[in-house]
């Protein structure tokens, strides 16, 4: 069916150009002789694998046409090809009705018994004493390329033989792939020459000499192609890839001269920066105070030093992991500049862990606070005031909220005034009814009030929040999952990568381009994650 078809196709192209001269004599004397040329190598390559034939009988002479250097010279059969066609004609390929199981030497016996036709239908043409009928040319043609197509689909078929797969494109030692190569080059020129056929009057002849002389060409190809040395099927020998010792300490030496340099050009760098980077270090003691005073506020002892020194030892290990799989003074730079970068970011460390952590502390006191004004209205009620109130939760009540108004009552024994200490819990706690509730008792306390109905109804508001929030939450759950699939599904995969294909994904993440495509997809994964999050948040 694919043999008619293109039959169909390419007669139909014919069509239109089958009334018009024809382009067969475009061809010159020169011309001539290099598809006589030709012809003697496509037949000679061709009897090579006609099994029929013995070694001593393939023997032929180089005729005129190949030129004077070659005129003359004996053709024999290469010695290596003598078992490998045995080998060929016993592997049997493609079954076609009515000719039988054909073999692999058979399809390239056929293969370059066609290009012989070719190159003789070529050479027929420009005999002046022979008429050229140009439908009779033009679907001779058409043949040559069909058949051509065939053997080619035939040849780059991959066979099952047992167990193993097997390519015909690996034999002849290898010869085959290129060769089968030219042959795809050669089937586009076959092609263009039946297109040569409908083209415009003014082109015919030139687009028709140009592809008769493109096959001669690639058939000069394929007959340097089999008679070159084969191309390596196994790998090449390891020991041409040692370095010998004195290149191995040429490297090293010339890997700490290049730290030396890198060392020197940082050392000139803060040399040059002296005073801006003693005012920067002044500055970074005075937030660290400020920052290890916050921490403390959250009742929490931690030595800023660790997250800032700390930040900086990680980005240090990842740049000198880059640095040792990049290697040489690129890998020097990258340590420095990696390393650089987290020197910057962990400075922005401290905040962001002390806002998350007063994030986190204001949810889980948010979670206490309605118990704990349920216990301030009850001492109210039973005839306390406000402080005794306050030292009740900090004793009945479980941390943190028990440390809040323990502190607060700890600071009024010591003299501080009941709304100034009532101030700095308001500073200390990242919550909105926790502050509602401090101005109303500041409130209370300097224009008298009624705090026991006051308390009621704030605790009736965060009853009434906590649904509010709670429905939030349900409503936000699918962004919240997404913004973790997003952030794990490429985690997940880059793990499944790593268990089928170690070798290959281990080859490609230590190389620079590696290290920067897994480097750039975390950062895009992080900013998917924050936008994803963002688009969730409802502020209540």
């Amino acid at each position: 069916m694919k043999k008619i078809f293109l039959l169909a196709s390419l007669t139909i192209l014919l069509a239109a150009g089958l009334a018009q001269p024809a382009q067969a004599r475009a061809l010159n004397d020169q011309d001539k002789m290099k598809i006589e040329c030709a012809q003697f190598k496509m037949y000679v390559l061709g009897n090579f694998f006609d099994v029929s034939k013995s070694a001593e009988q393939q023997k032929y002479v180089y005729p005129a046409s190949c030129g004077a250097a070659l005129q003359g010279k004996e053709v024999t059969m290469p010695s290596w090809f003598a078992e490998e066609l045995k080998r060929m004609e016993a592997f049997k390929v493609v079954y076609i009705q009515g000719e039988g199981t054909l073999s692999e030497a058979t399809l390239w016996y056929r293969t370059f018994a066609n290009i012989y036709a070719y190159l003789d239908r070529a050479n027929a043409a420009l005999d002046p004493s022979r008429p050229v009928v140009l439908e009779q040319l033009s679907r001779g043609y058409v043949g040559n390329r069909i058949n051509l197509v065939a053997n080619l689909d035939r040849l780059n078929k991959e066979l099952v033989r047992g167990q193993q797969i097997y390519n015909m494109k690996d034999s002849m030692g290898g010869r085959a792939r290129a060769m089968l190569a030219t042959l795809e080059f050669m089937n586009r020129e076959f092609y263009s020459t039946v297109e040569s056929f409908t083209s415009p009057a003014a082109e015919k002849e030139d687009k028709y000499r140009k592809s008769v002389m493109a096959v001669v060409t690639l058939a000069n190809q394929l007959w340097s192609e089999f008679r070159s040395e084969p191309i390596p099927l196994t790998k090449p020998d390891a020991k041409i890839y040692q370095t010998t010792p004195g290149e191995e300490m040429f490297n090293f030496l010339m890997l700490v001269f290049g730290a030396l340099l890198a060392g020197f050009a940082v050392y000139l760098l803060l040399e040059n920066k002296k005073e801006e980077l003693q005012v920067a270090w002044d500055n970074y003691r005075e937030r660290s105070m400020a920052w290890a005073e916050a921490f403390n506020r959250q009742f929490l002892t931690i030595d800023v030093r660790y997250i800032v020194f700390g930040t900086v030892g990680v980005f240090a290990l990842l740049g000198l992991f880059m640095a040792v799989s990049m290697g040489g003074f690129l890998g020097v730079f990258m340590f420095l500049l990696v390393t650089g970068f987290g020197t910057v970011v962990s400075v922005r460390i401290p905040p962001i862990v002390l806002d998350h952590l007063k994030k986190s502390r204001g949810r889980k006191i948010n979670s206490q606070l309605m118990d704990s004004l349920i216990l301030l209205s009850n001492s109210l009620r039973s005839g306390m005031d406000i402080v005794q109130g306050f030292e009740l939760v900090s004793h009945d009540m479980q941390p943190p909220i028990a440390d809040e108004f323990g502190l607060v009552i700890k600071n009024y024994q010591l003299g501080t005034p009941f709304e100034k200490a009532l101030e700095g819990l308001d500073d200390r706690v990242e919550s909105r009814m926790l502050s509602y509730t401090i101005k109303a008792i500041i409130i209370q306390r300097q224009v008298g009030g009624n705090l026991t109905v006051i308390f009621s109804r704030l605790v009736e508001n965060i009853r009434e929040e906590s649904k509010l929030e709670e429905k939030l939450d349900a409503m936000t759950a699918q962004q919240k999952i997404q913004a973790l699939v997003v952030g794990i599904m490429p985690v997940i995969m880059l793990g499944v990568m790593f268990m089928f294909r170690p070798d290959e994904m281990i080859s490609f993440y230590t190389t620079p381009v590696g290290i920067f495509v897994l480097f750039g997809c975390f950062v895009w994964i992080m900013i998917g994650m924050a936008l994803i999050q963002k688009l969730g948040e409802v502020k209540v």
